[in-house]
């Protein structure tokens, strides 16, 4: 396993695995291209001045945070800005408190959400650069939904075209037809899913970075 992609955040998506300063497991991701970092992380409730002076995860004050708040950790990977935060992200709870609008995101912005959303199911989004949205639960096409997507740009086609590759999608992930154990094909859908958003998106972040805490942290109070 190397240090950088995306594929060990699957593998421990599921785990409960802990590690002192920093994250490991149940982690959530949400990706923006072409946003500015401290920009985006403002618009998701930081404080612009502890943004631009962030301090490190490992050093942030956690305890001192509200319950239902987030501490995330934010950064840039190619053209994309991310944010990590543990067991929900903050846009996916803006966007379901807007009632599906997505006030965070921005005409011709584009954005990937991969949400752990502990207290209900696991979440797969993505937003093109029309505003239009695809989502469901891994596993699943961003295609073949209840109400298929626009998709002008061919966005979702694309993506989706990388999670079947990766057998990311469970009609080409080996054995789903008669699973011997669904928990075993969950962890393996979460590490293909990881794999494929990753490779698609060219986002590479730092393992031993993340683990150890050593990334600036804002506090993200909670939208609900």
């Amino acid at each position: 396993m190397t240090d950088n992609g995306l594929a060990w955040i699957g593998e421990h998506w599921y785990s409960g695995a802990i590690v002192k300063h920093g994250m490991l497991s149940d982690i959530s991701l949400t990706a923006v291209r072409g946003v500015d970092p401290v920009d985006f992380v403002v618009r998701l409730g930081a404080d612009r001045g502890m943004a631009e002076r962030p301090t490190r995860f490992k050093d942030f004050d956690r305890l001192s945070v509200s319950p239902g708040d987030s501490v995330a950790t934010f950064g840039r990977s190619g053209e994309w800005t991310y944010v990590l935060e543990v067991e929900r992200s903050t846009w996916h709870l803006v966007f379901l408190d807007r009632l599906g609008q997505d006030t965070l995101v921005e005409q011709g912005d584009e954005l990937v959400c991969l949400d752990r959303f502990l207290h209900e199911s696991p979440w797969v989004c993505c937003v093109d650069a029309a505003g239009e949205v695809s989502s469901g639960e891994p596993g699943d096409s961003l295609l073949e939904t209840a109400v298929p997507p626009g998709d002008r740009f061919g966005t979702f086609a694309a993506l989706d075209a990388a999670m079947r590759r990766a057998g990311a999608v469970r009609d080409t992930f080996p054995g789903c037809e008669d699973p011997e154990n669904p928990e075993d094909q969950d962890e393996e859908l979460a590490k293909r899913l990881f794999v494929a958003v990753g490779e698609h998106l060219g986002l590479s972040l730092p393992r031993r970075e993340i683990e150890l805490g050593l990334l600036p942290a804002v506090h993200l109070p909670s939208p609900v």
